[in-house]
């Protein structure tokens, strides 16, 4: 286990390039001397094992042995006596080494002579592995790299506390149902319990819509489409042609939705009130934005057959036939513009988009309307066998979905889901997407998820780089920490 370790710790291959006239101090002496020291831990636990495994022999102690010899295997691969008492065979033309079939048992000794012997194993492991942290800790390694090391030395001792507290793991449960869960996992349950009516409180707190001026009415009326009243509040202006009724709905649903995204995201940046024009119809759809200022041709060409869009800083629109998707789309607007604004991510983030959108209408009304082509068709081959075809069902489980995408033959790449804008995810991308949103909002602290988009958006560094620098995961890995939490979740 520690080759591995010391194989993680190498330094990489140095750049070619010309010194610059004030270089700065290269780390490979420093990696190079810890490499040094990491060997030297090694070696050192490698020979206390080897006495240890002496005194049970002597002892008569012969199972504590052998688990000593499997113990030092881990540190020292090579050690003939170890596999030879263990069974081992090696082969003469290739030189490796390979188990028996069938594991030796060797007698075990009575209880006063054994338990003192497992428990200075187990100190002599113990203290190895503080060693080892206490070296980590004085590197300025990756997270990534970091997480690596600690891993290996959870895998030599599950039950040890620390190790487990820095990989963002908790003991949950009572008494002795107690288990090691994700950080994460622990506060997405505990959010699962508070999260219930979230669009009842929210929208409870909404003032009332009031009338707009007859003067912006007749400015509105330029684009084409009939208007017949302006209902707005502090945070939205609703532009309409649809019934009073259902602009109100519309409006307040819009309100709230600020409102979330302020409290999911821990943000306090002020928005102006942002315009939502409401209609129905493809054709007026065509009208109207062939009518709106200030879109470039491609744009424009686009947006005639989209059912919502995105289109300025301060305006939005959503014009499907049917009430549901305007109201979907509606709030799918909103979600984009807070994004905009507060964090900088636009549709070119697909998964962000995608993702947090999603997440956040599915919360507000219940539903979820899927902007990617290849997401939105079902496979007609399937007949609804794939768990995929099941994404628009109105209680499909998403998260539940998502792992048996992940767990499957289709299982997409993350790191180029992460690379995609919005126009570009497939039905598995957005299942993904849409999960790893749930993760960082409900699972990660509050502010995480902010401070992500923030860098990815304002700062326009690629998604993987940063959930790797604030994570400590790459995208493999962040992938198997998804599963898991997905999985200690109940999906």
């Amino acid at each position: 286990m520690l080759i591995f370790l010391l194989i993680l710790l190498a330094p990489g291959t140095a750049p070619v390039s010309t010194a610059p006239a004030s270089p700065t101090p290269s780390i490979r002496p420093a990696l190079q001397q810890e490499d040094g020291r990491l060997a030297e831990l090694k070696r050192r636990i490698a020979w206390e094992l080897e006495n240890l495994a002496l005194e049970c022999q002597k002892a008569k102690a012969f199972a504590e042995r052998n688990a000593t010899y499997e113990l030092l295997l881990t540190f020292a691969p090579e050690h003939a006596t170890a596999r030879k008492t263990l069974g081992h065979k090696k082969d003469r033309k290739t030189g490796e080494w390979s188990p028996p079939s069938r594991p030796r048992r060797a007698k075990a000794a009575e209880e006063e002579i054994a338990a003192p012997l497992a428990k200075k194993r187990a100190d002599l492991l113990t203290a190895h592995i503080d060693a080892v942290l206490l070296l980590l800790d004085s590197q300025e390694l990756a997270p990534i790299a970091l997480r690596r090391q600690e891993e290996a030395l959870l895998a030599l001792a599950p039950d040890h506390v620390v190790l487990h507290g820095r990989l963002g793991e908790v003991l949950h449960g009572e008494g002795p149902d107690k288990v090691w869960m994700l950080a994460e996992s622990v506060r997405a349950l505990a959010a699962f319990k508070t999260n219930t009516k979230l669009r009842d409180r929210f929208e409870a707190a909404v003032p009332d819509l009031t009338e707009g001026s007859q003067t912006d009415l007749e400015k509105d009326g330029a684009l084409g489409v009939p208007f017949t009243h302006v209902l707005k509040t502090d945070r939205v202006r609703c532009v309409s042609a649809l019934s009073e009724k259902e602009t109100k709905k519309i409006g307040k649903l819009a309100h709230a939705t600020y409102t979330y995204m302020d409290s999911l995201l821990v943000c306090d940046q002020e928005l102006s009130p942002g315009t939502l024009y409401l209609f129905e119809g493809k054709k007026a759809t065509s009208e109207f934005i062939q009518l709106y200022p200030d879109l470039e041709p491609a744009r424009r060409k686009m947006m005639k057959d989209l059912l919502c869009s995105y289109l300025s800083h301060n305006a939005a629109n959503s014009s499907s036939k049917e009430k549901s998707e305007r109201l979907d789309g509606a709030l799918r607007m909103t979600i984009a513009r807070h994004l905009a604004w507060t964090t900088g991510t636009y549709g070119k983030h697909g998964w962000i988009a995608e993702g947090v959108g999603i997440y956040v209408t599915h919360q507000m009304c219940g539903t979820r309307l899927i902007f990617t082509k290849d997401a939105s068709e079902g496979s007609a081959a399937s007949q609804g066998a794939d768990p995929l075809d099941r994404m628009k069902r109105p209680k499909a489980d998403w998260l539940a979905l998502a792992r048996t995408t992940m767990e499957g033959k289709k299982s997409p790449n993350l790191g180029f889901t992460l690379g995609r804008d919005v126009n570009k995810l497939t039905r598995e991308d957005v299942l993904v997407s849409s999960a790893l949103a749930s993760y960082l909002l409900e699972g990660c602290e509050p502010g995480v998820a902010m401070r992500i988009f923030k860098r990815i958006g304002h700062r326009k560094l690629g998604s993987a780089q940063v959930l790797e620098e604030e994570l400590g995961l790459n995208p493999p890995a962040l992938k198997r920490r998804l599963i898991r939490w997905l999985k200690e979740i109940g999906k």
